[in-house]
C-alpha cells in the first residue's frame, strides 16, 4: 500500500512540476510593462477595439481591430512596450460608386461590371444599342478607358 501511495504521490509531483514549468511562460518577468500599459499604448497607436491581450511565450498578443474594422493580431515587445503602427489597406471605390461614375452620355444601360485587378470593367449600351466597354479605377474612381466594341 505504501509502495502504490509513493507512486502515486510522485507522479503528481511531477506532474505539479511539469504544470509550473508550462506557465513560467505565461508569467511576465519583473522589467515587463504591465498589461494597462500595453492595452493604453494600442489605443494610442488608433486601433479601434481590442478583442484579448495575453502575455505567452514571452511576449505580449494582442487581437485588435484596426482601421479597416478587420481583427489584428499584433505582438508586442514586453519591455519596451512599442505597438506596431497600423498598416493602412489603399481603399478601393465599391461597386454602386463605380456604377455612378460610369458616363451617362456614353452607357444608357449596363449588362455586366466586375471588379478585376484594380479595375471595375463596365460593358453596356449606348442609345443606338451599341455595346460599349468603360473602364474605372477602383481606387481613384475615374474612367479610364472607354471603348465602342466593332
Amino acid at each position: 500500500m505504501k509502495k502504490i501511495i509513493l507512486k502515486i504521490s510522485g507522479i503528481v509531483l511531477s506532474m505539479t512540476i511539469l504544470a509550473t514549468t508550462a506557465f513560467a511562460d505565461d508569467i511576465p518577468p519583473s522589467g515587463t510593462m504591465p498589461i494597462s500599459k500595453i492595452v493604453a499604448n494600442i489605443y494610442a497607436q488608433g486601433y479601434g477595439g481590442i478583442n484579448e491581450v495575453k502575455y505567452d511565450d514571452g511576449v505580449y498578443k494582442a487581437k485588435v481591430i484596426n482601421k479597416d474594422g478587420q481583427e489584428q493580431n499584433l505582438y508586442i515587445d514586453p519591455t519596451t512596450g512599442t505597438v506596431p503602427a497600423q498598416k493602412s489597406k489603399v481603399k478601393q471605390i465599391n461597386m454602386i460608386q463605380a456604377i455612378k461614375n460610369v458616363p451617362k452620355d456614353r452607357c444608357k444601360t449596363i449588362t455586366k461590371i466586375e471588379n478585376s485587378n484594380g479595375a471595375f470593367k463596365v460593358e453596356c449600351l449606348d442609345s443606338n444599342n451599341q455595346e460599349v466597354n468603360v473602364v474605372i479605377d477602383a481606387i481613384s474612381g475615374k474612367v479610364s478607358q472607354v471603348r465602342y466594341d466593332d
